[in-house]
């Protein structure tokens, strides 16, 4: 059985990011987890990652085991990737990124440890708009390369943050999912 776990971005415009992203690739898969996050509902301004980890870690409990889990990840959800990897929470097959604000991370959630990023051994692929407003190109570069150069990264070139052209992903996509 093939699973897609979609972890959006930080804020509530990113649920219909979740969701096109379902729609998109769902169909690919035998079964779509969209997460939903809890601060969305609650109003807080941001992810709890310590929170959403254990949100995850019960999520794919319910998945059967031997499954071939796949996490596609926008942003602060990329971030969450790493971290509930880390912690043991998830282990992925596969991780498909978009827009990683490694910047942002360095300044706050990564500042004094980076072995969420460092460890990360899971194959992935990552896109990135080159003109990103949000998270900065160049440092996202800078950190796979520095911190984990086997993640594949794929210049895009919206000028975004919202990592909406499937199409322009698909190619890549069909490829790299194919892998076992």
């Amino acid at each position: 059985m093939r699973v897609l776990l979609v972890l959006p971005g930080n804020s509530l415009k990113n649920k219909a990011w979740g969701e096109a992203i379902a729609e998109h690739y769902g169909p690919r898969f035998d079964q779509v987890i969209n997460h939903q996050y809890e601060h969305w509902e609650n109003g807080a301004p941001n992810i709890d990652f310590s929170r959403e980890t254990e949100r995850l870690r019960e999520a794919v409990a319910a998945v059967p085991e031997g499954s071939e889990l796949v996490v596609c990840a926008k942003s602060a959800g990329s971030l969450l990737t790493f971290i509930a990897v880390k912690a043991g929470a998830l282990a992925p097959a596969r991780c498909v990124f978009f827009g990683i604000p490694f910047e942002m991370a360095s300044t706050g959630l990564f500042e004094h440890d980076w072995s969420p990023v460092e460890s990360f051994a899971i194959p992935a692929i990552a896109f990135h708009n080159e003109a990103d407003p949000t998270a900065a190109y160049a440092p996202t570069a800078e950190t796979i390369a520095a911190r984990c150069p086997h993640i594949t990264l794929v210049t895009t070139h919206e000028v975004d943050h919202w990592y909406g052209d499937f199409t322009s992903y698909d190619s890549y996509l069909q490829v790299f999912l194919s892998h076992n």
